[in-house]
């Protein structure tokens, strides 16, 4: 049987705040992820009020976005040994 591959863009999965692997990723209205706690501090020392901006298309939220996680974002995990023996037969 032959094995399984799985491709992904490793930038798909980065914060362009910090540039490390999105940790608690959220996506923000425009479609751009980050990790919570970046996009937190980017908007909470935003020097005007009540204009949150996306770091990377500078696209303006007023009011300021709800943040949800997003488990879509979470990069692939390694498969269990066992699971990889089953898949392999």
């Amino acid at each position: 049987m032959a094995a399984a591959t799985i491709s992904f863009e490793q930038d798909q999965f980065c914060c362009s705040v910090c540039l490390e692997i999105l940790r608690d990723p959220v996506t923000i209205p425009c479609g751009h992820s980050y990790c919570f706690d970046c996009i937190e501090d980017h908007w909470n020392r935003t020097k005007q009020k009540d204009q949150y901006s996306c770091p990377q298309c500078r696209k303006v939220f007023n009011p300021r976005p709800l943040l949800s996680r997003n488990t879509c974002q979470k990069p692939p995990t390694p498969i269990p040994y066992i699971f990889y023996k089953v898949l392999q037969e």
